[in-house]
């Protein structure tokens, strides 16, 4: 029977966590769907979705994976991924990517999350950092059709005093034109 999985791994940072996950799912005959994985303040932490045709179980997959780290190493949870295999787009909606910069204080990732829910904009993918007391954020959004982008951005800009933080909204399709680096040579 087809196995369909969430897995989340977290642990102190070292060279090779994820090598060690991804042989333990392929031992298992799995498929890795989507990964994400990053290192904050030294804690590495990532989430997978694997696919597995044979039948392995929850509790199979959460062992093989313990077991690619040291004893005690790797914190792992997994869960059965049911019903849609992705959340429902709104028919219209457009993907923005979403970047703030400026100095670090506390509310900044409650006070912009509330104002994008409260439009009804949902946020695929969120990064955010702060470090010698300045702060980045960068979000993936999808934005349902009807808001302009020009007062959506004034309105996130509007969410702080003036010139305090630097507000940048663009469609995907323009950051990935503008940011767009090719790694190949040719030879």
């Amino acid at each position: 029977m087809p196995a369909d999985f969430v897995l989340t791994v977290m642990s102190r940072d070292r060279v090779g966590i994820v090598a060690g996950l991804t042989e333990a799912i392929v031992e298992l005959g799995g498929n890795i769907d989507a990964i994400s994985q990053t290192v904050m303040k030294g804690y590495f932490t990532i989430i997978v979705t694997v696919q597995f045709a044979n039948g392995v179980t929850a509790d199979e997959l959460a062992s093989a994976v313990r077991h690619s780290g040291a004893s005690g190493e790797l914190e792992v949870s997994v869960k059965e991924r049911r019903g849609a295999k992705t959340a429902p787009v709104p028919a219209g909606a457009d993907r923005f990517i979403l970047t703030i910069s400026g100095p670090d204080r506390p509310g900044i990732i409650h006070r912009i999350t509330s104002y994008l829910a409260s439009r009804g904009i949902n946020i695929e993918d969120l990064y955010a950092y702060s470090e010698s007391e300045g702060f980045i954020l960068m979000a993936q959004l999808e934005v349902p059709p009807g808001p302009e982008v020009e007062r959506l951005q004034m309105d996130v800009e509007g969410l702080w005093p003036a010139g305090r933080m630097q507000v940048t909204l663009q469609h995907e399709n323009i950051f990935l034109a503008t940011n767009h680096v090719d790694f190949r040579q040719d030879l």
